[in-house]
């Protein structure tokens, strides 16, 4: 199949693991910040959150080991944390702004869409020279509606007016596919090493499944 002879007239990017890799400091955040708080932290603790947001997972943290603070205060102390790898070190996957070039050229409009706080998704998208493909830029701190519920890309549909068959998706969590999925809108798959576990099930709901980037721009060019 080649992207290039389908239908379609928008696409959504996910940020984190799709256009970012960025997925190695998530991985190691929720350990880190207990670490910070003088506690030992499970090994496992980062399979425990995986499906849950930065706020969600604020929450469980302070009811799971009795923070004082609140949830929302935990979260602003991890974000502060992310400030400094989304500012200055989080680096975009190799093709990705290749293929952002390659959708415009084709006059395909496109927005960001992430989990991650507006500052931080802003700051990276502007500092790695890709905000300037988007239309806009939709975030779960933004629309108060974490991406694993169809209702956030529905906000999506909503303001793009588009059919969703002639929408697609470019994202490489499950959860979020299958929101996106519920709704008619199609799920271009790429592939990361934080989705490995889910990839089998990726690969029933996807539409079409990339490896990396790069993949999509050999299909491109047939």
């Amino acid at each position: 199949m080649i992207l290039r002879r389908i239908k379609m007239k928008f696409a959504i990017f996910d940020l984190d693991g799709t256009l970012l890799d960025s997925m190695w400091v998530w991985e190691t955040l929720a350990y880190d910040y207990l670490i910070s708080r003088g506690i030992e932290a499970p090994e496992d603790i980062r399979e425990k959150l995986r499906e849950y947001s930065l706020r969600e997972a604020s929450d469980i943290l302070k009811e799971m080991y009795d923070f004082p603070e609140s949830g929302e205060e935990i979260n602003d102390q991890m974000e502060k944390v992310l400030e400094k790898y989304y500012f200055d070190k989080i680096k975009l996957k190799e093709g990705a702004k290749e293929v952002l070039q390659v959708l415009k050229d084709q006059g395909i409009k496109m927005c960001a869409a992430t989990a991650t706080a507006d500052h931080l998704a802003k700051r990276a998208m502007e500092r790695l020279e890709i905000d300037g493909y988007f239309e806009f830029l939709q975030t779960c701190k933004s629309t108060g509606i974490e991406k694993y519920r169809p209702e956030f890309y529905q906000l999506i549909l909503d303001r793009v007016e588009e059919n969703p068959e002639d929408i697609w998706v470019f994202e490489d969590a499950l959860h979020s596919m299958e929101a996106a999925k519920k709704l008619g809108i199609r799920v271009a798959a790429i592939r990361d090493r934080s989705a490995e576990i889910d990839w089998e099930e990726i690969g029933e709901i996807a539409d079409i499944i990339f490896d990396s980037f790069p993949g999509y721009l050999e299909k491109t060019s047939q």
